[in-house]
């Protein structure tokens, strides 16, 4: 499947889960929305830069909500998300549906956790092997 294939498909997944998690609370569907989640993320950030290697998510000021903030490069700098990338990341709601409750999903994707600065760095690979593994199942 190509690229935006698969995230085409992952956008599908992500909003059959949102959809089926709205409508049970089942925590199954929170846990797959988390993952499909992340994957996207991973995807859209990929393909505006193929050499990032995470995305950098914040804790906000109330509880539960969470950003994208920035990229980590190849070579370990941080920069700024791209306008591209930040309109891709809000357009598909990937990020806020990060939550304490599906954390067990989520926060192992993660190759690093800042907990003074409240940061954490999605691993991009991972994350979006994650998914794509999540959608062969």
């Amino acid at each position: 499947m190509s690229a935006i294939g698969t995230e085409a498909a992952l956008r599908t997944a992500l909003h059959e889960e949102l959809t089926a998690y709205r409508a049970t609370g089942s925590a199954a569907a929170d846990q797959a929305l988390a993952v499909y989640s992340c994957s996207l993320a991973a995807h859209l950030v990929l393909r505006h830069d193929p050499r990032a290697v995470a995305l950098v998510i914040g804790e906000g000021d109330s509880p539960n909500w969470r950003s994208a903030r920035s990229v980590v490069g190849a070579d370990g700098a941080v920069r700024p998300l791209t306008d591209d990338e930040d309109d891709d990341l809000d357009e598909d709601d990937a990020v806020l549906n990060l939550v304490d409750g599906n954390a067990a999903a989520w926060r192992p994707l993660c190759s690093r956790f800042d907990d003074r600065n409240g940061e954490y760095h999605l691993d991009l690979a991972k994350a979006r092997d994650a998914g794509i593994t999540l959608l062969a199942s």
